[in-house]
């Protein structure tokens, strides 16, 4: 069992130097990279990654989730990975019952919204009126949600004590003395 441990972590250090190289070559992407929060962990880029993709999964965004979640992890500094399997949560299997649960909710909702009153005597409008439905009970479902997401992490990180291994800090932007 240690000889396998010392393989794999042999194999992830030289995966790790490779990765460090081809970032060194490109210093754009790097700087994207840290920017987004995709190079530098924390437990607080760890909890924006799994509030925005609590709050994108769980909006009708099917389709344009990868591109949200990529604006949206550089815009607010979140972790990209943990953003990305979080908004897993709407998927080909729960997308009917969540769009169903959303369309309820923002039906119950709407009358209390004064333009959305009007009798519906088109087809647009119709459509229009259920469109604005599925997105009020979307919203209604991810903001509670993604709150709870961002401050049930940061609880559960204390609560278990989580520690992130060091890890020596990769700056692309210094150069090395040279000789």
């Amino acid at each position: 069992m240690r000889w396998a441990r010392l393989k794999f972590l042999r194999g992830s250090r030289q995966q790790r130097s490779r990765i460090r190289e081809w970032l060194e070559n490109r210093p754009g992407v790097a700087r994207v990279l840290r920017r987004g929060g995709g190079l530098h962990v924390t437990e607080y880029s760890l909890a924006r990654g799994v509030a925005l993709g609590l709050f994108i999964g769980l909006t009708p965004t099917v389709g344009l989730q990868f591109i949200l979640l990529v604006i949206a992890c550089i815009i607010f500094r979140a972790n990209f990975p943990a953003s990305l399997i979080i908004s897993l949560v709407s998927n080909p299997f729960t997308m009917a019952p969540l769009y169903f649960g959303y369309n309820r909710i923002g039906q119950y909702l709407l009358p209390l919204i004064p333009f959305a009153a009007q009798p519906a005597d088109e087809i647009g409008v119709e459509i229009a009126r259920e469109t604005l439905a599925l997105i009020l009970g979307s919203l209604v479902v991810a903001i509670p949600c993604t709150v709870m997401g961002y401050f049930g992490f940061l609880w559960a990180w204390r609560m278990l004590r989580l520690k992130l291994p060091y890890t020596a800090r990769l700056d692309i932007d210094e150069q090395p003395p040279s000789s």
